[in-house]
């Protein structure tokens, strides 16, 4: 029946014009390709639900295209870093006027953990020098952990992390005049170092801050707090070789690690950020650091999709990486803070502007020139870096952090999926392919980012259509 549509078409080009001939013939060309593609379709997946959406993105606002969290939840364990039996550990314990550094006896009684303590005096070894910055940290699209790890100061102090406007948790208090413990020693009065660490989940950018309250020294006297927001605290990187043993955590292959340094007294300080050393886990992402310039700082959110895209070239493979093609939308939020005695009292969001709006093209799996038009921008195939009938990144191994091409789009429309693929079918006939409504049969979805797209002639699952109903 498709065939006769075709010749009757061209046999009618005997009496029609030229040009109403063409727009018939292409319109027919494009009907019979998509009759064939959806016929092809359910053959492979079955009838399809009149409700079936194709857009599966979760639509969160992100900073590292990964899905977030809507509401903040904070978790103080039970349980801090665990370096093994330490409660017999003996240190000689000094007082202000002639303390000394005991990292090396620590270091020689740690049986776990050990490449995550060593490593602490190669990045805030004893007397070097560090300038820290006001900054606000701000929340990943991730869960991540926060661990006390060395107490190297003399004073008293309670440890607090107080995320977004919630109140502050306290997960570890030093009531000891002792120079450096950690996690399940012993103190000279016969106590027990109890750092526990903290869960935290928390909508993308929300600002977090780490600072020490109620500080006294040998003498009992008050001391100011310090911490992330007043610039006593450095953020720097844990190494990548030091493997993390986190009793009862399990965590992401590609999680990334922090320490965080803070200097307990601002007046006669040595500046050595060492005063109390924390770890920063992410699962997989840490939060980003924002350095806080006259009382501002800027948060920037990504809200993206992945787009894949069948060409109709080759009809009963559905792998869907014809095309794949990333867009991101940026949102700039600036944040105004205010601190009263070293705590952050207030941080609010005082202005939100847009950035452009970009694309990245990931994989090209089709061997047909084609026209993409995202919003209003148009990128052609054959006018790029890339040869027509060439597929790239869709066999062998393949990078799904590559970006083929890169360029800024107008007149998106995220919700509206304005997004459409004119490509060149056989003897030189053109279709188009838009996002498809609900109920029909796809040559194009949408997915998150963090979605891998198929390999070459691996049909997508039909376990992902039940996210989009």
């Amino acid at each position: 029946m498709k065939i006769y549509s075709i010749v009757l078409t061209a046999g009618l080009c005997l009496t029609a014009s030229l040009s109403s001939c063409t727009k018939e013939a292409i319109t027919t060309y494009e009907e019979a390709q998509k009759e064939t593609y959806a016929s092809s379709f359910v053959a492979k997946y079955g009838e399809i639900s009149p409700t079936q959406s194709w857009d599966f993105t979760t639509g969160e606002q992100n900073l590292a295209k990964t899905r977030g969290v809507s509401t903040i939840n904070v978790e103080v364990l039970e349980k801090g870093v665990d370096w093994g039996d330490v409660s017999n550990l003996e240190l000689e314990h000094h007082t202000h006027s002639n303390a000394v550094w005991n990292y090396d006896i620590i270091k020689s009684g740690i049986q776990k953990n050990a490449a995550l303590f060593n490593a602490i005096n190669i990045k805030l070894p004893e007397k070097k020098v560090w300038v820290g910055n006001e900054v606000a940290l701000v929340a990943p699209s991730s869960s991540f952990y926060i661990f006390p790890l060395l107490s190297g100061g003399l004073n008293r102090y309670d440890l607090k992390v107080k995320v977004g406007n919630e109140d502050p948790v306290i997960i570890f208090s030093k009531d000891y005049n002792f120079f450096q413990t950690i996690n399940g020693m012993t103190t000279p009065d016969g106590k027990t170092v109890n750092m526990r660490g903290v869960k935290i989940e928390a909508p993308v950018g929300t600002p977090i801050e780490i600072y020490l309250d109620n500080m006294r020294n040998e003498k009992n006297e008050t001391l100011p707090t310090v911490g992330t927001t007043n610039g006593q605290a450095v953020y720097i990187d844990v190494p990548d070789n030091v493997e993390l043993e986190l009793d009862g955590i399990e965590l992401a292959d590609d999680h990334v690690a922090k320490y965080i340094g803070i200097e307990d007294a601002i007046s006669g300080s040595d500046n050595d950020y060492n005063d109390l050393v924390l770890a920063v886990v992410g699962n997989p992402d840490v939060p980003q650091e924002k350095v806080i310039t006259e009382n501002t700082y800027q948060v920037t959110t990504c809200r993206a999709k992945r787009y894949m895209i069948e060409d109709l070239g080759a009809i009963g493979d559905f792998d869907f990486n014809d095309v794949v093609v990333d867009v991101e939308e940026y949102t700039v939020y600036t944040h105004k803070v205010t601190s009263e005695n070293g705590v952050k009292t207030s941080d609010e969001v005082i202005s939100t502007t847009t950035a452009p709006t970009k694309a990245f093209i990931r994989a090209l799996g089709g061997t047909i020139d084609f026209e993409l038009t995202i919003g209003s921008t148009k990128w052609v195939k054959s006018e790029s870096d890339y040869d027509t009938a060439t597929m790239y990144n869709t066999q062998g191994t393949i990078d799904y952090t590559k970006a083929l091409a890169e360029f800024e789009v107008s007149g998106y429309n995220y919700d509206n999926n304005n997004i459409t693929f004119r490509a060149n079918g056989k003897d030189g006939k053109m279709y188009t392919v838009s996002f498809p409504k609900k109920g029909e049969a796809p040559m194009m979805i949408a997915v998150d980012p963090s979605t891998n797209w198929m390999t070459e002639r691996t049909s997508i699952p039909s376990s992902w259509f039940t996210k989009g109903e």
